[in-house]
């Protein structure tokens, strides 16, 4: 593939453009009067940085691990290979077993285990907190936020404010486990699951959920099989996406919040993504996302900016969020664009652990938000409409 596309927005979109094709992509620009500037002049040098390493070459095309990536103990000095991020899990089972319970609740499409962390006091009152990251492969900063928020909160449960313990919180690390293993084998910038249509692979599992699936046509997402937005042939054809639905369809939990997270961007967005209508509760999630976003700030001075999909980023119909927020009911629904705008998909990782500290912040101040909402009106706990 000559041009990749990596993000877009209202007025703008990066691609990654071969470098033996980067000449005719600028002429076709300049015809077209398209203004363009070079983000990212070589990306193995982001490639490079990502993993610490000064001295080896690697393409974004064609990106091999040793057996050694993958028998590192979890830390978040490093990413990590699927077999570590559930190794992880299993540890934290062990470590804290009247805690924490770790549960398959679907396989990929390839047959990989889709594994999910529940962290429980076990008390009956409890509300449910949903986190997954990875739904997109190639965003690795999101596993490692949603495997340090676990750690924190599993590590430190007894030290942490009611607004914590009240939850029952329920953890998926990497949604896409074939297409995150398959950006640490093949092909870092992978983008979908790796279901296979016709010629063509892969599925935008963020564009196959139920609410909105389809609506505003190739804008919100695509029908074609060979392409990045690709929608599936039918909302949760999936079996990612059928996995999260019913983890959470039957889980007889009353969720408060979801929280989906992806990179990169430095925004905190909640529906709708489909179309660009103000959802219901526009204002009580612009609240909430902002008392994260100040939570963010304060620790380390990145400014989240907050909004709905539409208004910060582009029409997105099939979301999870929308889904959640519609038909889950979950009225604290948002999608979290981590770090960082410089070095895209590709974050060093000596960023790792100021990112999930600031991140982890900003969900434990949301937290905070959630409960007073509640205890000062009962409509809010109920998913206001």
């Amino acid at each position: 593939m000559a041009i990749n596309i990596w993000k877009e927005e209202r007025s703008t979109m990066d691609i990654l453009v071969e470098s033996r094709r980067s000449g005719q992509v600028a002429g076709m620009l300049h015809e077209r009067e398209i203004p363009y500037s070079v983000a990212v002049g070589d990306v193995n040098i982001l490639l490079e940085r990502e993993q610490g390493c000064s001295t080896s070459r690697h393409s974004a095309r064609s990106l091999k691990r040793t057996s050694v990536t993958a028998r590192r103990a979890m830390d978040w000095k490093n990413y990590h290979r699927l077999d570590v991020i559930y190794a992880f899990l299993d540890s934290l089972v062990e470590e804290y077993p009247y805690l924490c319970t770790v549960s398959v609740i679907g396989k990929s499409a390839e047959g990989r285990d889709i594994r999910m962390l529940k962290i429980s006091n076990g008390n009956e009152d409890n509300s449910g907190v949903w986190l997954d990251g990875s739904i997109h492969a190639r965003e690795w900063i999101s596993a490692a936020v949603v495997t340090y928020i676990a750690d924190r909160v599993v590590r430190n449960f007894n030290e942490q404010p009611d607004t914590v313990t009240n939850k029952d919180w329920f953890i998926v690390p990497v949604m896409n486990p074939d297409g995150y293993e398959y950006t640490h084998t093949h092909d870092r910038m992978w983008r979908k699951n790796r279901a296979k249509y016709g010629e063509c692979v892969g599925v935008d599992l963020n564009r196959n959920f139920s609410y909105g699936w389809g609506e505003k046509g190739e804008e919100g997402s695509s029908e074609d099989p060979g392409n990045i937005f690709f929608r599936g042939p039918e909302p949760f054809s999936e079996p990612e996406t059928r996995a999260v639905r019913k983890a959470i369809v039957d889980s007889g939990t009353t969720f408060k919040v979801f929280l989906s997270f992806h990179s990169y961007g430095e925004v905190i967005i909640f529906p709708w993504g489909y179309t660009g209508d103000p959802c219901p509760d526009y204002v009580e999630l612009l609240e909430g996302g902002t008392a994260m976003a100040k939570a963010i700030y304060e620790t380390n001075g990145h400014t989240y900016k907050v909004g709905s999909t539409k208004d910060l980023m582009y029409f997105a119909a099939g979301t999870s969020t929308d889904w959640s927020y519609a038909v889950a009911n979950i009225p604290y629904s948002y999608m979290v664009e981590l770090r960082g705008k410089k070095h895209r998909f590709l974050l060093p990782k000596d960023e790792i652990l100021s990112t999930a500290v600031e991140v982890l912040n900003g969900v434990l101040r949301l937290m905070e938000f959630v409960d007073r909402r509640c205890r000062g009106t009962q409509s809010n706990c109920s998913c206001p409409k």
